[in-house]
């Protein structure tokens, strides 16, 4: 679990990973270990076409270099092939 980057609080979260709806069987303690994960789980794919993409000279259509939403908590990526990937944040309830 982490404190909110630049929050200034001491709020601690975790983030889900749900890929297509199915979600990951594991909490990620910073939304960069779960974007790690996810695109772990693709990296095949998102090599392939980054290698096209510089054979032929064209941007990739998938989106996986994405910021944090930070404001809402939900950020979404897309990797080639109908793969949206969807990364939640929560606040942990934590005891005084």
């Amino acid at each position: 679990m982490t404190a909110s980057p630049g929050s200034g609080s001491n709020n601690l979260y975790v983030y889900v990973v749900l890929e297509n709806g199915e979600l990951y069987p594991k909490l990620y303690s910073t939304y960069d270990a779960a974007r790690a994960a996810a695109l772990h789980n693709h990296a095949e794919l998102l090599e392939e076409e980054r290698a096209e993409c510089a054979e032929w000279g064209c941007a990739m259509c998938s989106k996986v270099d994405v910021e944090e939403n930070r404001e809402t908590g939900t950020t979404t990526l897309y990797v080639e092939k109908e793969i949206y990937i969807t990364i939640q944040r929560y606040t942990v309830e934590t005891s005084q």
